[in-house]
């Protein structure tokens, strides 16, 4: 533990506590993720479409729905095509993990995704191709957010692209986040070919 520490990679939020990882930390862990360990740690089981009515708007909000609901974190979207739009839903589950019992912090991350949805957007629409993106503190670019992270990937369909992202604490389950988003993207790339 003297080790890591010394390299930057935990540290003590108070001389009593136990050691933590800091934001190097965090990205050294998420760099030796593998997909083939990913998948195997988190296998995702998706609910299918056929519950959704064929419209595409619709299949992206069930896609947003289910991406919160499996993951435990927020979900976002920006979809570019027909017309530009963001949006996101699962907040409840950021009220549950405890670095958010701070009302301080939770009022910035409502800040955040209010006051700042343009950037927000931009931020997804850099990212419409199918790599993931992963984004950890103060690398997201927004200070009100700072100890939050951001998972983000994104698909092209002819004339439309869309960014899913999901947003948690700085400590989220890295290897889970990536699982669900990915077989979430996937599944929206099939549903969304339909219809364009």
């Amino acid at each position: 533990m003297l080790s890591l520490e010394q390299q930057g990679l935990v540290s003590h939020i108070h001389t009593s506590s136990g050691r933590v990882p800091t934001k190097e930390g965090f990205k050294r862990y998420v760099e030796s993720l593998t997909e083939e360990e990913i998948g195997r740690q988190y296998p995702v089981s998706l609910e299918s479409y056929a519950l959704v009515d064929s419209n595409i708007d619709d299949i992206i909000s069930f896609s947003l729905d289910n991406l919160a609901r499996l993951s435990g974190y927020a979900s976002l979207i920006a979809v570019s095509g027909r017309e530009d739009s963001f949006s996101y839903k699962g907040m409840r589950f950021i009220l549950e993990q405890p670095e958010f019992e701070d009302i301080e912090r939770l009022r910035h991350i409502f800040y955040a995704l209010e006051v700042r949805m343009g950037d927000f957007q931009h931020l997804l629409f850099d990212c419409f191709d199918e790599k993931m993106k992963i984004l950890i503190g103060d690398d997201i670019g927004f200070e009100e957010i700072s100890d939050c992270s951001l998972v983000i990937s994104g698909l092209r369909q002819k004339n439309l692209g869309l960014s899913l992202a999901l947003l948690g604490p700085m400590r989220m389950n890295y290897a889970k986040a990536v699982s669900c988003l990915n077989s979430v993207r996937n599944q929206l790339k099939e549903a969304v070919e339909g219809y364009l």
